[in-house]
């Protein structure tokens, strides 16, 4: 037993040293390299920039020593815009297949070997921008290193420069870059650990961009089946952009962070704060008022004054100032409609709020990051807390997109579950309105002796608002009445029903085209909810003497020529309306034609009406063909044309009539 803890004890000792001890930057020992060996933490650093720094033959001797794992404000060095670090390795001669491997460096950088550049990311001149890769891998040729293993690195940096606008970064290597480090690698490992470490690094920014695809997949095709619900294009639109800021970051990540992928990003997060504005508005039904609008434009063009964290336009804290601001306005002002929303028992509020509250959560990370960046606090404030699960790192802020998601998708389900719901309902209603016209509108026309009459009746959609009646009188004759209700399905329906019941239960007291409008025009004021009927009431007498009383509905054509008839006004708008009766006649093998304003008020693709000339230049034709013309033409309303022929060898004079008692007041 004592045997066997002794060669433990040698073999943890032994071990011990093979690794290198704490390093120094001015002989690193990596002659026990093998697969990986991260360098430093301890640098020689010079701030500035000269070429010449890159030499192996360069004296660096009155270097600053610095260490990785602290910032560089513990050495009283900021805001500089160029800094070179340099390390002098130990290799064992003849080593080959040598790679540097860069892991989450922040700022635009080149490496040389042995004064030889060997690779760079971002740009050095000009206006960098930083690299932030999960591992970058460049490889080291071998006749660089010099037949004894000696090897200096040194590493030129452009740090974030923003010049006198923003601090830029001053700590590329260590805290300041949120876990980066520099390694030596060897071919066989730098393989491996660039696939481990893209996939596991990356996994979840693939996974929320193909779940926001889905979503918005989803959304475009509940929209493209329901064109009025405006907010599933909105949600869709969100959603893609999304799925495109993601899929921007994950490019950034997998490969150099330049100005381009920067607009891109932020175009897509200008997309996405203006579509989710008007995705809450359009669930909410709020009007976009002028406020409101100036809130969307302020959002879109404060998302680009995050490239100002790049290229340093205006200094950074107004650029914060620009783009969080209208940020925080939402952020407060979204809440505040959904719960109030909630309130009013908008059941689907109460759903899409946590998904409103948790895009909040995760405008705080991307607020508190850039904070830190500006007050230069601790990295551990930079970003959000990690998770692992299993081999896969992720972090709190991409669980919360995940949930963010799924709360959307869950509000999707739950939305167009409502919609079905009451589609189905108005469906039933309609079925009963259309079902309650079908007995109101006469299937068959009666035979009135010495008249032949025809009706055609061509609803707009399955229920209309136009109604006729044609009632034979004991006397001989026929009583008429057409009209045009305002609205459609079953309260159209309903007032329709209510009329013909009226016109039909007045005809056996009174023929008078007048009083029956007046009496019908009394039922209806306590019944019209704001809306109004236009009527004309005919009798055609056997002899061809027409009495009419019009409701401000069409005047009838007799012969092609309109007649002129006083038009009082339409039912339900006037207690103690009267309506005057005009007294005219139709001759043997003349026609009278009757219609609603869905003839006049057809048009066509261009516009046009198809109007009073060309309605009194067909109106002599049969009823099927008036109504024909207009739907051709294009009709947009309810379409109802009824004539009436005046048959030779039809009695001169009609049988005497019995008095009846008048309803309206003398």
């Amino acid at each position: 037993m004592l045997k066997r803890l002794a060669a433990g004890i040698f073999l943890i000792v032994l071990s011990a040293l093979a690794q290198p001890s704490a390093s120094n930057p001015r002989s690193f020992d990596a002659t026990a390299f093998g697969q990986r060996i991260p360098l430093g933490p301890d640098w020689l650093f010079s701030p500035g920039d000269n070429l010449a720094w890159a030499s192996p033959a360069y004296d660096d001797s009155h270097w600053q020593i610095v260490s990785s794992n602290k910032q560089m404000s513990n050495y009283g060095i900021h805001d500089i815009p160029y800094a070179w670090y340099r390390i002098h390795i130990r290799l064992r001669p003849g080593v080959s297949g040598l790679m540097v491997g860069t892991q989450r460096v922040f700022g635009s950088y080149e490496i040389y070997a042995n004064g030889v550049r060997i690779g760079s990311a971002g740009r050095i001149s000009g206006i960098p921008v930083y690299a932030q890769r999960n591992l970058v891998v460049i490889p080291v040729p071998a006749h660089l290193v010099s037949p004894q293993g000696e090897l200096v690195l040194a590493l030129r940096f452009a740090l974030e420069a923003t010049g006198p606008n923003g601090r830029g970064t001053d700590t590329p290597i260590g805290p300041g870059g949120g876990g980066s480090a520099i390694y030596l690698l060897s071919a066989e490992s730098a393989a491996r650990e660039m696939s481990y470490v893209d996939a596991h690094n990356t996994a979840d920014l693939w996974a929320l961009a193909c779940l926001s695809l889905l979503i918005g997949l989803v959304a475009i095709a509940l929209y493209s089946t329901m064109r009025s619900q405006k907010e599933y294009l909105a949600c869709a639109v969100f959603l893609f952009a999304e799925s495109g800021y993601l899929l921007t970051s994950i490019g950034t990540l997998l490969h150099a962070h330049t100005q381009t992928s920067t607009g891109v990003l932020f175009s897509f997060f200008a997309i996405v704060n203006v579509a989710v504005i008007e995705f809450v508005r359009l669930v909410l039904r709020i009007p976009r008022s002028r406020w409101l609008l100036g809130l969307e434009i302020a959002s879109f063009v404060g998302a680009f004054a995050g490239v100002n964290n790049d290229i340093g336009l205006i200094p950074a804290s107004y650029g914060v100032i620009v783009q969080y601001l209208p940020d925080l306005i939402v952020l407060i002002l979204l809440p505040v409609l959904l719960v109030r929303a909630s309130l009013r028992g908008n059941r689907e509020a109460w759903v899409l709020l946590p998904a409103v509250l948790l895009r909040g959560l995760d405008r705080y990370w991307s607020f508190s990051l850039i904070m830190a960046r500006l007050s230069g606090l601790a990295s551990t404030l930079e970003y959000p807390p990690v998770l692992h699960i299993g081999s896969y790192t992720t972090t709190l802020r991409s669980f919360d997109g995940f949930v963010f998601f799924i709360t959307i998708l869950l509000f999707l389900v739950v939305r167009t579950v409502g919609i079905a719901r009451e589609r189905a309902r108005a469906a039933d209603e309609l079925e009963a309105a259309r079902s309650v016209q079908q007995v109101l509108i006469p299937e068959e026309i009666p035979k009135i002796p010495g008249f032949t009459i025809q009706s055609v009746y061509k609803p707009a959609g399955q229920v209309g608002g136009d109604f006729f009646q044609i009632l034979p009188l004991d006397q001989g004759g026929v009583l008429v009445a057409i009209g045009d209700v305002s609205g459609k399905g079953m309260p159209a329906a309903m007032t329709v029903s209510l009329l013909v019941g009226t016109v039909r239960t007045l005809a056996h007291y009174t023929q008078s085209p007048g009083e029956i409008l007046a009496a019908m025009n009394q039922c209806m004021l306590a019944r019209s909810n704001g809306g109004f009927t236009t009527c004309l009431i005919l009798r055609a007498d056997p002899d061809g003497t027409l009495t009419m009383a019009n409701a401000g509905h069409l005047a009838p054509y007799l012969n092609g020529e309109e007649l002129p008839i006083e038009s009082g006004l339409p039912l339900g708008l006037a207690a103690g309306s009267e309506y005057a009766e005009r007294r005219s006649r139709v001759e043997p093998e003349s026609r009278l034609t009757l219609m609603t304003d869905g003839v006049i008020e057809a048009r066509n693709a261009r516009g046009e009406l198809f109007g009073f000339e060309r309605t009194a230049a067909i109106c002599t034709q049969p009823a099927e063909e008036i109504a024909r013309a207009a739907q051709a033409f294009g009709q947009e309303d309810d379409i109802t044309v009824l004539t009436l022929t005046k048959l030779a060898g039809a009695p001169a004079s009609a049988p005497e009539a019995q008095p009846v008692p008048s309803l309206v007041p003398a």
